[in-house]
């Protein structure tokens, strides 16, 4: 029989066999699988076979069900694909196929309820639309690494992604590297204001730190950095803030991740660190594959 995956949330791991017919999916345990997330409603989701098929229902669930980079109707039946994820609430599932296990884990790292502020309604609206939008941006990225398209095509469409949802950011850039001599190979880089006429779009000094350190380098206010060797780098590149991670293979260096904002001070928090750390371990990955794939195309 068919499996139901769980690859992210409070039940991360778990397999569930799908029953001929309808499947019902929520908090409540008198649903045939029951999610132990507190954002998935008490009947979330039903899911049902016909033939080789499968299609779901949103039963008018409080946070929607997110599918195909689209928010489903409720009360339609929608068709998906086996391997492909569904986000509900902040859980991640699929039906099928584990081809898209390389959905990153960072949901678990990030706080998600705060009882001690709850009492405030502004803050949390703040909060849902944030952890939403980090949940997209999962989604996302789990998707196009999916795909087995290019690298570069990969790394375009993840930037692409980042932007769109992380409105914040200003520049970001994957920036290659060769792991033996370690100097930059590649360089994948796109500006929030595409009018934006830079030669380069991140500040080389703290690429560089990064490289020779292999640790992240995490700058929320540039005005406060006065004996720091960058920060007049950073003041003449007109750049408030910035986050920069390794991207690591063990201890060999394959690259790092740069964004920055040139409108924002304290533009990075702590989730978005978490955030870009473990989006950083999936992307090493198909780095990896890429080259794995390269050397072979080299060999034959």
């Amino acid at each position: 029989m068919t499996k139901l995956h769980i690859l992210n949330g409070p039940d991360m791991g778990q397999s569930f066999e799908l029953k001929d017919g309808a499947t019902y999916l929520g908090r409540s345990i008198d649903n045939d699988i029951r999610i132990e997330d507190k954002t998935v409603s008490r009947r979330h989701l039903r899911i049902v076979k016909k033939g080789p098929k499968y299609f779901v229902m949103d039963l008018k669930s409080r946070s929607g069900t997110f599918y195909n980079a689209n928010y489903l109707a409720s009360g339609v039946e929608h068709e998906v694909k086996e391997g492909v994820p569904i986000a509900i609430g902040m859980s991640v599932i699929c039906i099928g196929g584990r081809s898209v296990e390389e959905i990153v884990p960072f949901l678990d790292s990030i706080e998600l309820t705060r009882e001690s502020r709850e009492q405030s309604g502004i803050f949390e609206v703040h909060r849902e639309r944030t952890n939403q939008k980090k949940l997209e941006l999962l989604y996302r990225v789990a998707a196009t690494l999916s795909k087995g398209s290019p690298l570069d095509e990969v790394l375009k469409e993840i930037l692409d992604h980042i932007f769109e949802l992380l409105s914040r950011i200003d520049r970001g850039a994957f920036i290659l590297v060769d792991p033996d001599t370690e100097t930059i190979a590649d360089v994948i880089s796109k500006p929030y204001n595409l009018s934006d006429e830079s030669t380069t779009l991140y500040c080389r000094d703290v690429v560089r730190r990064v490289i020779k350190d292999r640790r992240p380098v995490v700058i929320s206010n540039a005005h406060t950095l006065q004996e720091d060797e960058i920060a007049d780098t950073l003041n003449v590149l007109k750049i408030e803030s910035v986050l920069c991670l390794p991207l690591l293979s063990g201890s060999q260096i394959m690259g790092v991740m740069y964004f920055d904002s040139q409108r924002r001070l304290y533009g990075f928090s702590r989730e978005d660190v978490l955030l870009f750390k473990d989006l950083s371990r999936r992307i090493v990955v198909a780095i990896e594959n890429a080259r794995f794939a390269s050397d072979l195309t080299t060999i034959g």
